[in-house]
Protein backbone atom coordinates (compact mmCIF):
# COMPACT_ATOMS: atom_id res chain seq x y z
CA UNK A 1 0.00 0.00 0.00
CA UNK A 2 3.03 2.29 -0.15
CA UNK A 3 1.93 3.63 -3.54
CA UNK A 4 -1.44 4.57 -2.06
CA UNK A 5 0.21 6.41 0.83
CA UNK A 6 2.54 8.31 -1.51
CA UNK A 7 -0.32 9.25 -3.83
CA UNK A 8 -2.51 10.45 -0.97
CA UNK A 9 0.31 12.69 0.22
CA UNK A 10 0.93 14.01 -3.29
CA UNK A 11 -2.73 14.91 -3.83
CA UNK A 12 -3.07 16.67 -0.49
CA UNK A 13 0.19 18.52 -1.08
CA UNK A 14 -0.95 19.86 -4.44
CA UNK A 15 -4.39 20.94 -3.28
CA UNK A 16 -3.42 22.41 0.09
CA UNK A 17 0.00 23.89 -0.79
CA UNK A 18 0.20 24.46 -4.56
CA UNK A 19 -3.38 25.73 -4.77
CA UNK A 20 -4.09 26.60 -1.14
CA UNK A 21 -7.52 27.84 -0.13
CA UNK A 22 -10.05 27.03 -2.83
CA UNK A 23 -13.19 29.10 -3.16
CA UNK A 24 -15.14 31.49 -5.39
CA UNK A 25 -13.36 34.60 -4.09
CA UNK A 26 -9.80 33.44 -4.73
CA UNK A 27 -9.27 33.89 -8.45
CA UNK A 28 -8.79 30.66 -10.41
CA UNK A 29 -8.36 28.55 -7.26
CA UNK A 30 -11.37 26.32 -7.96
CA UNK A 31 -10.30 26.01 -11.61
CA UNK A 32 -6.77 25.00 -10.61
CA UNK A 33 -8.09 22.39 -8.19
CA UNK A 34 -10.56 21.06 -10.77
CA UNK A 35 -7.88 20.87 -13.46
CA UNK A 36 -5.64 18.86 -11.13
CA UNK A 37 -8.43 16.46 -10.17
CA UNK A 38 -9.37 16.01 -13.81
CA UNK A 39 -5.77 15.29 -14.82
CA UNK A 40 -5.35 12.67 -12.08
CA UNK A 41 -8.58 10.92 -13.04
CA UNK A 42 -7.60 10.94 -16.70
CA UNK A 43 -4.22 9.44 -15.84
CA UNK A 44 -6.13 6.59 -14.18
CA UNK A 45 -7.91 5.91 -17.46
CA UNK A 46 -11.19 7.76 -16.97
CA UNK A 47 -13.10 10.11 -19.21
CA UNK A 48 -14.09 13.05 -17.02
CA UNK A 49 -17.45 14.78 -17.31
CA UNK A 50 -17.73 18.33 -15.99
CA UNK A 51 -21.13 19.36 -14.67
CA UNK A 52 -20.76 23.11 -14.97
CA UNK A 53 -23.19 25.69 -13.63
CA UNK A 54 -23.24 29.34 -12.62
CA UNK A 55 -22.83 30.47 -9.02
CA UNK A 56 -22.56 34.13 -7.97
CA UNK A 57 -21.68 34.99 -11.55
CA UNK A 58 -18.88 32.43 -11.77
CA UNK A 59 -18.77 29.11 -13.64
CA UNK A 60 -18.07 26.19 -11.30
CA UNK A 61 -17.93 22.46 -11.90
CA UNK A 62 -18.46 19.06 -10.38
CA UNK A 63 -16.12 16.45 -11.88
CA UNK A 64 -17.64 13.05 -12.56
CA UNK A 65 -16.23 9.69 -13.67
CA UNK A 66 -17.96 6.33 -13.95
CA UNK A 67 -16.83 2.72 -13.62
CA UNK A 68 -19.26 0.22 -15.12
CA UNK A 69 -20.24 -2.75 -12.96
CA UNK A 70 -21.39 -6.27 -13.73
CA UNK A 71 -24.77 -5.87 -11.99
CA UNK A 72 -27.53 -3.28 -11.73
CA UNK A 73 -27.36 -0.46 -9.22
CA UNK A 74 -25.26 2.64 -8.65
CA UNK A 75 -22.96 3.66 -5.80
CA UNK A 76 -21.82 7.29 -5.73
CA UNK A 77 -18.61 8.21 -3.91
CA UNK A 78 -18.12 11.94 -3.43
CA UNK A 79 -15.82 14.48 -1.79
CA UNK A 80 -15.80 18.28 -1.96
CA UNK A 81 -12.70 20.10 -3.14
CA UNK A 82 -13.49 23.63 -2.01
CA UNK A 83 -12.50 25.27 1.30
CA UNK A 84 -13.60 28.22 3.37
CA UNK A 85 -11.50 31.36 2.76
CA UNK A 86 -8.25 31.55 4.68
CA UNK A 87 -7.54 27.84 5.12
CA UNK A 88 -5.43 25.49 2.99
CA UNK A 89 -7.94 22.76 3.80
CA UNK A 90 -5.59 19.80 4.10
CA UNK A 91 -8.02 17.74 6.15
CA UNK A 92 -11.10 19.70 5.04
CA UNK A 93 -11.23 18.41 2.45
CA UNK A 94 -8.10 17.66 0.44
CA UNK A 95 -7.93 14.43 2.45
CA UNK A 96 -11.35 13.34 1.19
CA UNK A 97 -10.50 14.25 -2.41
CA UNK A 98 -7.23 12.33 -2.17
CA UNK A 99 -9.13 9.28 -0.92
CA UNK A 100 -11.60 9.67 -3.79
CA UNK A 101 -8.83 9.81 -6.38
CA UNK A 102 -7.12 6.72 -5.01
CA UNK A 103 -10.32 4.69 -4.77
CA UNK A 104 -11.16 5.60 -8.36
CA UNK A 105 -7.67 4.58 -9.50
CA UNK A 106 -7.75 1.27 -7.67
CA UNK A 107 -11.25 0.32 -8.82
CA UNK A 108 -10.45 1.10 -12.45
CA UNK A 109 -8.23 -1.98 -12.50
CA UNK A 110 -10.77 -4.54 -11.26
CA UNK A 111 -14.28 -5.82 -11.92
CA UNK A 112 -16.91 -4.28 -9.68
CA UNK A 113 -20.46 -5.47 -9.10
CA UNK A 114 -22.06 -2.05 -8.86
CA UNK A 115 -21.75 0.86 -11.24
CA UNK A 116 -19.40 3.18 -9.35
CA UNK A 117 -19.61 6.93 -9.85
CA UNK A 118 -16.87 9.14 -8.40
CA UNK A 119 -17.67 12.83 -8.03
CA UNK A 120 -15.51 15.72 -6.84
CA UNK A 121 -18.01 18.30 -5.64
CA UNK A 122 -17.62 22.06 -5.70
CA UNK A 123 -19.21 24.53 -3.25
CA UNK A 124 -19.79 22.41 -0.17
CA UNK A 125 -18.66 25.16 2.18
CA UNK A 126 -20.60 28.29 3.22
CA UNK A 127 -22.23 30.34 1.80
CA UNK A 128 -23.35 27.58 -0.55
CA UNK A 129 -23.87 24.82 2.02
CA UNK A 130 -27.49 23.70 2.14
CA UNK A 131 -28.46 25.79 -0.88
CA UNK A 132 -29.10 24.89 -4.49
CA UNK A 133 -25.66 26.32 -5.34
CA UNK A 134 -24.05 23.42 -3.45
CA UNK A 135 -22.32 21.10 -5.91
CA UNK A 136 -23.70 17.91 -4.42
CA UNK A 137 -27.20 19.39 -4.38
CA UNK A 138 -26.92 20.15 -8.09
CA UNK A 139 -25.73 16.62 -8.81
CA UNK A 140 -28.24 14.82 -6.57
CA UNK A 141 -31.07 16.82 -8.16
CA UNK A 142 -29.74 15.81 -11.59
CA UNK A 143 -29.84 12.13 -10.60
CA UNK A 144 -33.33 12.39 -9.09
CA UNK A 145 -34.79 14.09 -12.15
CA UNK A 146 -33.47 11.25 -14.30
CA UNK A 147 -34.65 8.53 -11.90
CA UNK A 148 -31.14 7.11 -11.52
CA UNK A 149 -31.34 4.13 -9.10
CA UNK A 150 -28.67 5.10 -6.57
CA UNK A 151 -28.22 2.34 -3.99
CA UNK A 152 -25.90 4.37 -1.80
CA UNK A 153 -23.94 7.61 -1.69
CA UNK A 154 -20.71 7.77 0.34
CA UNK A 155 -19.33 11.18 1.35
CA UNK A 156 -15.62 11.33 2.18
CA UNK A 157 -15.45 14.23 4.63
CA UNK A 158 -12.14 14.80 6.42
CA UNK A 159 -10.38 11.43 6.66
CA UNK A 160 -6.84 12.41 7.66
CA UNK A 161 -6.60 13.60 11.27
CA UNK A 162 -5.78 10.91 13.85
CA UNK A 163 -4.21 11.17 17.29
CA UNK A 164 -3.54 8.73 20.13
CA UNK A 165 -4.23 11.45 22.69
CA UNK A 166 -7.60 11.60 24.52
CA UNK A 167 -8.81 14.68 22.65
CA UNK A 168 -11.93 13.24 21.07
CA UNK A 169 -15.13 15.17 21.74
CA UNK A 170 -18.76 14.33 21.00
CA UNK A 171 -22.00 16.23 20.40
CA UNK A 172 -23.68 14.66 23.46
CA UNK A 173 -21.90 14.29 26.84
CA UNK A 174 -23.03 10.71 27.42
CA UNK A 175 -21.38 9.49 24.26
CA UNK A 176 -17.97 9.44 25.99
CA UNK A 177 -19.21 6.46 27.99
CA UNK A 178 -19.60 4.38 24.83
CA UNK A 179 -17.14 5.84 22.34
CA UNK A 180 -13.33 6.19 22.49
CA UNK A 181 -11.63 9.14 24.13
CA UNK A 182 -8.63 8.77 21.84
CA UNK A 183 -8.92 10.34 18.40
CA UNK A 184 -7.64 7.36 16.44
CA UNK A 185 -10.75 5.93 14.76
CA UNK A 186 -12.67 6.59 11.56
CA UNK A 187 -16.38 7.31 11.83
CA UNK A 188 -19.19 5.93 9.67
CA UNK A 189 -22.37 7.96 10.19
CA UNK A 190 -25.80 8.15 8.62
CA UNK A 191 -29.50 8.77 9.10
CA UNK A 192 -32.01 6.09 10.07
CA UNK A 193 -32.90 5.32 6.45
CA UNK A 194 -29.24 4.56 5.77
CA UNK A 195 -28.64 2.45 8.91
CA UNK A 196 -28.03 -0.83 7.06
CA UNK A 197 -25.47 0.90 4.84
CA UNK A 198 -23.75 2.31 7.93
CA UNK A 199 -23.51 -1.17 9.42
CA UNK A 200 -22.27 -2.71 6.17
CA UNK A 201 -19.52 -0.13 5.68
CA UNK A 202 -18.42 -0.28 9.31
CA UNK A 203 -18.14 -4.07 9.16
CA UNK A 204 -16.25 -3.96 5.87
CA UNK A 205 -13.73 -1.32 6.87
CA UNK A 206 -13.07 -3.16 10.13
CA UNK A 207 -12.63 -6.44 8.26
CA UNK A 208 -10.28 -5.18 5.57
CA UNK A 209 -8.15 -2.59 7.33
CA UNK A 210 -6.15 -1.96 10.49
CA UNK A 211 -8.07 1.20 11.42
CA UNK A 212 -10.43 1.38 14.38
CA UNK A 213 -14.01 2.04 13.20
CA UNK A 214 -17.00 3.47 15.06
CA UNK A 215 -20.47 4.22 13.75
CA UNK A 216 -23.41 6.48 14.55
CA UNK A 217 -26.94 6.38 13.20
CA UNK A 218 -29.37 9.08 14.21
CA UNK A 219 -31.77 11.84 13.20
CA UNK A 220 -30.40 14.02 10.44
CA UNK A 221 -30.24 17.12 12.64
CA UNK A 222 -28.19 15.55 15.47
CA UNK A 223 -24.44 15.58 16.00
CA UNK A 224 -23.40 17.27 12.78
CA UNK A 225 -24.06 14.16 10.70
CA UNK A 226 -25.77 16.33 8.08
CA UNK A 227 -22.87 18.75 7.61
CA UNK A 228 -21.50 17.33 4.39
CA UNK A 229 -22.51 16.28 0.89
CA UNK A 230 -24.47 13.29 2.17
CA UNK A 231 -27.16 15.76 3.26
CA UNK A 232 -27.87 16.69 -0.37
CA UNK A 233 -28.62 13.07 -1.16
CA UNK A 234 -30.83 12.71 1.91
CA UNK A 235 -32.69 15.80 0.70
CA UNK A 236 -33.49 13.98 -2.54
CA UNK A 237 -34.50 10.73 -0.86
CA UNK A 238 -31.34 8.68 -1.34
CA UNK A 239 -29.46 6.61 1.22
CA UNK A 240 -26.17 8.25 2.07
CA UNK A 241 -23.35 7.75 4.58
CA UNK A 242 -20.47 9.99 5.67
CA UNK A 243 -16.98 8.62 6.31
CA UNK A 244 -15.19 11.06 8.62
CA UNK A 245 -12.51 11.60 11.24
CA UNK A 246 -15.30 13.50 13.10
CA UNK A 247 -14.19 16.94 11.92
CA UNK A 248 -14.40 19.70 14.58
CA UNK A 249 -15.14 17.17 17.30
CA UNK A 250 -11.47 16.23 16.99
CA UNK A 251 -9.52 18.51 14.71
CA UNK A 252 -9.11 22.00 16.21
CA UNK A 253 -7.60 23.13 12.91
CA UNK A 254 -11.06 22.93 11.34
CA UNK A 255 -11.64 25.99 9.12
CA UNK A 256 -8.38 27.52 10.35
CA UNK A 257 -5.14 28.48 8.59
CA UNK A 258 -3.50 25.69 10.61
CA UNK A 259 -5.32 22.93 8.67
CA UNK A 260 -2.05 21.95 7.01
CA UNK A 261 -0.58 18.79 5.51
CA UNK A 262 1.86 18.23 8.38
CA UNK A 263 -1.06 17.58 10.75
CA UNK A 264 -2.32 14.55 8.80
CA UNK A 265 -1.62 10.84 9.30
CA UNK A 266 -1.21 9.31 5.85
CA UNK A 267 -0.73 5.78 7.13
CA UNK A 268 -4.14 5.92 8.82
CA UNK A 269 -5.64 7.48 5.68
CA UNK A 270 -4.24 4.58 3.68
CA UNK A 271 -6.04 2.12 5.95
CA UNK A 272 -9.31 3.99 5.42
CA UNK A 273 -8.86 3.77 1.65
CA UNK A 274 -7.91 0.10 1.88
CA UNK A 275 -10.98 -0.72 3.93
CA UNK A 276 -13.31 1.16 1.58
CA UNK A 277 -11.70 -0.30 -1.53
CA UNK A 278 -12.42 -3.88 -0.50
CA UNK A 279 -15.81 -3.11 1.02
CA UNK A 280 -17.05 -1.46 -2.16
CA UNK A 281 -16.16 -4.62 -4.07
CA UNK A 282 -18.62 -6.52 -1.85
CA UNK A 283 -21.61 -4.22 -2.30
Amino acid sequence: MREVTENLCRHVEYLSINVGDRHLWKEDSLDKAADYIEAVLQSSGYSVDRQTYSCYGRSVSNLIVEKAGTEDGVVVVGAHYDTVPGTPGADDNASGVAGLLELARLHKRVLTRKHLVYVAFVNEEPPCFGSYNMGSMVYAKHLKERNVPVDLMISLEMIGYFRKEPIQRYPLPGMRLFYPKTADFIGVVGNFRSRRCVSFLKTGIKKYSAINVRSLTGPEYVGGINLSDNSSFWHHGYRAVMITDTSFFRNRNYHQETDTIDTLNFEAMTQVVKGLYHTLLEI
